[in-house]
């Protein structure tokens, strides 16, 4: 085939292959024979936290004891652990949990607050709190969860969710 039959051919047979592309993705006729179509692979989305949310278990006379474990649960992650407070005028608190794509980390932090209900008598010893985190998620889940308790590095864990 000589060069210029070539050039005018797919001149005129570009806007053809690219009308497809631009159509509203009805049935049509399937294409001809030897021919394919682009497929476009869709971008996957990353995971979005939907909610977080935290319940304290028990409260009680205790050690400085800075714990927790990692689980997953369908489309969650969670934290199960025991973080200290000061004295039985304490609980725990949800400080933030966040996401970062970049890194595909949640970073999950327990701060220690004084309970509302806790009056002004307050016993002097140190209390251990049992708590529970659940991030539910959309899109997936993270690949890995870092917990802090008051600024402290309690665990980093893996979810092994490949």
């Amino acid at each position: 085939m000589h060069r210029r039959t070539f050039l005018g051919m797919a001149a005129t047979l570009s806007p053809l292959g690219l009308a497809g592309c631009a159509g509203d993705g009805g049935s049509g006729d399937g294409g001809s024979p030897g021919t394919s179509s682009p497929t476009q692979t869709p971008t996957p989305t990353p995971p979005a936290i939907e909610e977080a949310t935290l319940s304290v278990r028990d409260i009680v006379s205790g050690q400085e004891v800075d714990e927790a474990t990692v689980t997953v649960e369908d489309d969650a992650v969670v934290v199960t652990g025991t973080i200290w407070g000061s004295d039985g005028c304490k609980t725990a608190t949800l400080d933030t949990a966040e996401y970062d794509a970049g890194a595909d980390t949640l970073s999950v932090a327990i701060a220690t607050t004084d309970r509302e209900d806790a009056g002004d008598a307050c016993t002097e010893a140190l209390v251990e709190i049992d708590y529970r985190v659940r991030v539910t998620f959309s899109g997936g889940l993270p690949g890995t969860v870092a917990v802090t308790h008051d600024g402290r590095a309690v665990t980093t864990a893996a979810t092994d969710t490949d």
